[in-house]
């Protein structure tokens, strides 16, 4: 279109654009064929892909949505192209599927290797920084699953598709709260081990005649991450 023709007044181009409208009953034939074309090809691609997805599939999805939006709208576009590009991403999301379930590094290349987040209660910020998370975003999966602190982990995973999977352990041990300090009402129940304390950072635990903290001088950083918070530990 040339300059001229765009007028922020022009309610039907900005609406219904520049097709007649009888294209709309053609949208709506064009939507149901290419719904049930998804729902096909996600068929074909296997339940994984009603869960949560790893790499691959999700780059599976985002060619399948890219395919199918032109020809959904424009009037000039047929939707046998989508068609073939639909087939096209199956075959390869099944190949490569295939292919992984044979070789163990091609696996780990397409669809990537599971993190240890948290091992025996430390959050481990080498994952952390490799996987690009937060700790809020570590202790909020953790409070999600109805732990209260470190001290109940025995090991936290970010597993290739990036779900979360928790192993707890048969003893919980003191370690750092996940609590938020400003949720006053759960705070303040909580029950603190005189004489233990845990990195504030990692939850790196030390016992008692090692205390860190020193009134007189300034307090020893954590061996672990070198942060130099402590906190007591909650059991």
């Amino acid at each position: 279109m040339k300059t001229e023709d765009f007028k922020l007044t022009d309610i039907h181009r900005i609406l219904i654009g520049d097709v007649p409208g009888a294209f709309f009953i053609e949208v709506i034939i064009r939507t149901i064929i290419i719904y049930f074309l998804l729902i096909l090809a996600i068929r074909l691609m296997g339940k994984r892909m009603a869960l949560q997805l790893n790499v691959t599939e999700l780059t599976a999805m985002v060619a399948l949505a890219a395919a199918i939006g032109v020809p959904m709208q424009a009037p000039d576009r047929g939707i046998l192209p989508a068609a073939v590009i639909a087939v096209v991403v199956v075959l390869a999301e099944r190949g490569i599927t295939r292919f992984t379930l044979r070789n163990q590094t091609a696996e780990t290349v397409f669809h990537g290797d599971m993190n240890v987040l948290i091992e025996d209660s430390v959050i481990n910020y080498k994952c952390l920084k490799d996987v690009s998370m937060s700790k809020s975003l570590v202790l909020q999966q953790l409070r999600a699953q109805g732990i209260d602190h470190l001290g109940e982990v025995k090991r936290l995973y970010m597993e290739s598709s990036g779900a979360f999977s928790l192993v707890k352990k048969e003893e919980a041990e003191p370690g750092l709260s996940v609590i938020p300090e400003g949720d006053e009402d759960y705070w303040e129940p909580q029950e603190f081990c005189n004489g233990i304390y845990v990195c504030s950072n990692c939850g790196e635990k030390v016992e008692p005649q090692e205390s860190p903290i020193n009134h007189e001088t300034s307090q020893s950083p954590c061996k672990r991450c070198g942060f130099d918070a402590w906190e007591q530990a909650v059991l």
